[in-house]
């Protein structure tokens, strides 16, 4: 039987795991603000400059640091709301 991925990620440099959880991070944070760009019926295939998304990983890393927990939520006039936890 094969091992386990909580096994293999444990056996990795502690930084190796950290860089791959940042990159992972990054990557759900395009994905999801994708999905909130088609949710409001804007063009989803418009570039997401990775700025954005660094300054939202930063911003939501800050927000964990004290405990908190960061959303992205939108109000749109016809009364629909979309959001995601980042």
């Amino acid at each position: 039987m094969g091992r386990k991925l909580e096994d293999i990620i444990a056996d990795q440099p502690q930084n190796l795991v950290d860089s791959a959880k940042e990159i992972a991070s990054k990557q759900l944070i395009h994905i999801h603000l994708i999905q909130l760009l088609e949710h409001i019926g804007t063009d989803a295939g418009c570039h997401i400059d990775n700025c954005t998304i660094d300054s939202l990983q930063r911003l939501k890393q800050l927000v964990e640091s004290g405990g908190g927990k960061l959303r992205l939520h939108v109000d749109l006039p016809d009364g629909s709301h979309h959001g995601f936890k980042l």
